[in-house]
C-alpha cells in the first residue's frame, strides 16, 4: 500500500507542477503577438514528431524490462520446481539417502528465501553460499549407489532436475544484478522533459484544454516511468516477484 501512494504522490506532483507551469505559459500567449502564430505552427509540428518518436522509445524501454521481469519469473519457477521434484523423487531412494536429499533440497529452499531474497530486492551480490547449498543437492544424490533399474531411472531424472535448478540460478543471478541501461535510462528522461517542454511552445487559446492536455500528458508519462522503474526491479519494490514457489518445496512431499 506504501508503494501504490508513492506511485501516485509522484503522478500528483509532477501532474501539479505541470499544470502550474501551463497556467503560467497561457499568460504569456496573452500578452504575446499575433506574428507568433506562423512559429506556433512550426512548433506543433516538431511536438507531434518528438511525441512519436517519445512513443517509441517508451515502448522499447517497457517491452525490455517486461520481457526480463518474465525471464526472472520463468527462472524462479523452474529452479524452485526442480528443486521440488528432487525432493519428490527422494521417495525412491533408502531412508537414509532419501532423508539426506530432501534434507539438502530444503536447506536450500531456506536459504534462498530467507537469505539471498532480501539481498535480491536491494540489488546485492548473493555470495558462494547459495551455490554449496545447491552443490549438498547434487553430492547428496551422486553419494548413492542406484541399486535397482526403479533406482537407476530415478537418479537419472533427479540428475535432469538439478542440472535445471543450476541453469535457473544462473538466470536468476543475472536477473538480480541486471537491469536497463544507463543510456535507455537518459533517453527516457530526457526525452520525457523534452516533450513536455515542446508542448509550452505553442499556445492554445483555451486555456483549459492546455492545461487538460499538459496535466494529462505529465501524468501519463510519470506513470510510465514509475512504471518501467518498478518492473526494472525484479525481486523488489511494487512489482517485485515473490519468493512464494521456493517456500512450496518440500509441502506435500
Amino acid at each position: 500500500m506504501e508503494h501504490v501512494i508513492g506511485v501516485i504522490g509522484i503522478v500528483v506532483g509532477f501532474a501539479a507542477v505541470a499544470g502550474g507551469a501551463a497556467l503560467l505559459n497561457s499568460r504569456r500567449i496573452r500578452r504575446s503577438e499575433p506574428e507568433d502564430e506562423a512559429r506556433d505552427d512550426t512548433a506543433e509540428y516538431l511536438t507531434m514528431m518528438v511525441g512519436v518518436l517519445y512513443a517509441l522509445v517508451l515502448g522499447v524501454a517497457l517491452v525490455a524490462v517486461w520481457e526480463a521481469k518474465g525471464d526472472a519469473g520463468a527462472n524462479i519457477s523452474a529452479e524452485a520446481g526442480a528443486l521440488h521434484q528432487t525432493y519428490l523423487l527422494a521417495d525412491a531412494l533408502p531412508p537414509d539417502a532419501a532423508q539426506q536429499a530432501r534434507s539438502a533440497a530444503v536447506a536450500y529452499a531456506t536459504y534462498v528465501r530467507t537469505e539471498e531474497w532480501p539481498l535480491m530486492e536491494e540489488r546485492k551480490a548473493l555470495g558462494p553460499r547459495g551455490w554449496t547449498l545447491l552443490h549438498d543437492v547434487q553430492n547428496a544424490w551422486t553419494s548413492f549407489e542406484p541399486s535397482t533399474n526403479v533406482q537407476q531411472q530415478v537418479d537419472q531424472v533427479a540428475f535432469g532436475q538439478i542440472s535445471v535448478a543450476y541453469q535457473s540460478r544462473h538466470g536468476r543471478e543475472s536477473a538480480g544484478s541486471g537491469g536497463m541501461s544507463g543510456v535507455m535510462w537518459f533517453g527516457l528522461l530526457a526525452g520525457g522533459a523534452l516533450t513536455l517542454g515542446l508542448m509550452f511552445l505553442f499556445g492554445i487559446q483555451r486555456t483549459r484544454t492546455h492545461l487538460v492536455l499538459v496535466v494529462g500528458f505529465t501524468s501519463l508519462i510519470a506513470f510510465m516511468v514509475v512504471f518501467i522503474y518498478a518492473l526494472n526491479s525484479p525481486f523488489g519494490g511494487l512489482l517485485g516477484l515473490s519468493s512464494a514457489p521456493f517456500a512450496g518445496v518440500g509441502v506435500g512431499g
